[in-house]
């Protein structure tokens, strides 16, 4: 595998097919099944994000997952894309202040985060894309 993509509608069920292609690229790339978890867990972040922040649970607006290996074959980079305005990362506060512990939703950037390198959020004429980079194991 060097690229694929899977286009969804804006519905929570919609995560299963995504899921399956997750296995998919993790069992056909040798992925260990430690890191599988760990691509799950960030791609279903970055996705349920779509749906609620970028398409705000439109159902009908399409969420666009890619999945790219570099040249090398190391690192694989993660593209979601959806028809909502964006965010800058940067700006987003952190869920580990006390203040913010007690919340329950604002942590699916910092776990992505936690176990990818953020690569690019920007805007285009269709939408935004956020992208990450995970370096499998």
């Amino acid at each position: 595998m060097r690229s694929r993509s899977i286009v969804l509608k804006s519905r929570w069920n919609e995560y299963a097919a995504l899921r399956c292609v997750i296995l998919d690229i993790c069992r056909t790339s040798g992925y260990s099944p430690e890191f599988g978890a760990i691509l799950e867990l960030t791609v279903k972040e970055a996705f349920v994000n779509a749906i609620i922040h970028g398409n705000r649970e439109q159902e009908d607006l399409p969420v666009t997952v890619t999945f790219d290996k570099d040249a090398g074959g190391r690192g694989l980079l993660v593209s979601v894309s959806d028809c909502g305005i964006g965010f800058s990362p940067e700006d987003l506060p952190d869920p580990s202040e006390a203040c913010r512990l007690m919340k329950t939703s604002g942590r699916g950037v910092y776990l992505i985060r936690s176990h990818a390198e953020i690569v690019e959020a920007r805007r285009n004429d269709s939408g935004f894309t956020f992208s990450f980079r995970c370096s499998p194991y």
